[in-house]
């Protein structure tokens, strides 16, 4: 019997893992010049110069993708789906095989590794795109976008991996397995490290956040400026991704899997999660001006965060935590 690659499996389920205390996101400069704290950039040049070079490679990427507009084109070229949902403020990732294996010294923006797509109206919608390579710890960046505005972050695979497998003895075996296969073969690029690039759907937090607040609001019929208006941060965005039927689903499911969840912890969680976005969904029914209904989505959200911190053990957090994506220092 084959078993499935258990890191492979693990990356799968990243997408629907969110940070376990949102905070609101500051607005990024894309126009930002050098620094010496991020070797992979490109000494010299004023902002202006930057900022030219950032756009003709952002057009560059929408340039190369804009046929994956179409889902069919992207699983023509191979692409297939992460899991079986969307990943909160991130929609779909659709990725090509191997494409995080890559140990290029530069990108290819024409060409990125996956695919972000939202499901919005029942159409599936091209939002970004995002690029994955496999580095050692302490490996260089490789050469990315112009500026230093894109902000990579990393996934530590074999941390990841463990702490899925804490109380799982098949998937602990297997786990060991594979941390010792790649061992003898030499393979310690064990940092999955990407970079997104909203490239379909301008981003209050610049191209290069790790999230999109936008695309609850999309999904949930309300109109995109909300997400910019008084009261608006990624707490408030969370809490209006739990307005769909399948909300509390993506915003909870991979972190209870991750967390190895008992039922009754499950029940719980789940309960606080609908009711909480019952209430928000008869706010919006009353049709609330952006502030009041980014209020009441902000306290939603809070209010399952804050029951999730009381259902789980520390132990089980930290798995969750072990799992959620982490700035490049």
């Amino acid at each position: 019997m084959r078993h499935p690659h258990p890191v492979a499996a693990l990356v799968a389920a990243l997408v629907a893992l969110p940070a376990a205390r949102p905070d609101p996101l500051g607005a990024q400069d894309v126009h930002a010049g050098h620094s010496a704290a991020a070797p992979h950039r490109a000494a010299g040049g004023d902002s202006a110069l930057l900022a030219s070079r950032l756009a003709d490679q952002l057009e560059l990427v929408r340039r190369g993708t804009a046929r994956y507009r179409d889902i069919e084109a992207a699983k023509a070229d191979g692409y297939v789906r992460f899991g079986r949902g969307e990943g909160p403020l991130m929609g779909e990732h659709w990725y090509r095989r191997g494409s995080e294996h890559s140990r290029a010294d530069s990108l290819d923006l024409a060409r990125p590794g996956t695919l972000q797509y939202a499901v919005i109206d029942g159409a599936r919608v091209l939002v970004g795109v995002a690029f994955s390579v496999r580095l050692r710890p302490g490996d260089p960046l490789p050469a990315g976008f112009a500026g230093d505005a894109d902000h990579w972050h990393q996934h530590d695979m074999l941390k990841l991996a463990r702490a899925a497998a804490e109380g799982r003895p098949v998937r602990h075996w297997l786990t060991e397995r594979w941390i010792a296969k790649q061992r003898r073969v030499g393979e310690d690029r064990t940092m999955l490290t990407m970079v997104h690039a909203w490239v379909w759907l301008p981003n209050p937090d610049g191209p290069f956040a790790s999230h999109h607040r936008v695309i609850p609001y999309l999904k949930a019929g309300l109109p995109a400026a909300w997400a910019t208006a008084a009261g608006a941060d990624e707490a408030a965005a969370r809490g209006i991704g739990l307005v769909p039927d399948s909300g509390c689903g993506q915003a909870l499911d991979g972190r209870l899997w991750m967390a190895g969840a008992s039922r009754p912890q499950r029940r719980a969680l789940a309960t606080e999660c609908e009711t909480q976005a019952e209430r928000l969904r008869r706010v919006l029914d009353g049709r609330p001006d952006a502030h009041t209904a980014n209020g009441a989505a902000r306290a939603a959200w809070l209010a399952v965060d804050a029951r999730e911190r009381v259902v789980l053990t520390a132990a089980q957090r930290a798995r969750i935590a072990a799992a959620t994506e982490h700035p490049v220092p």
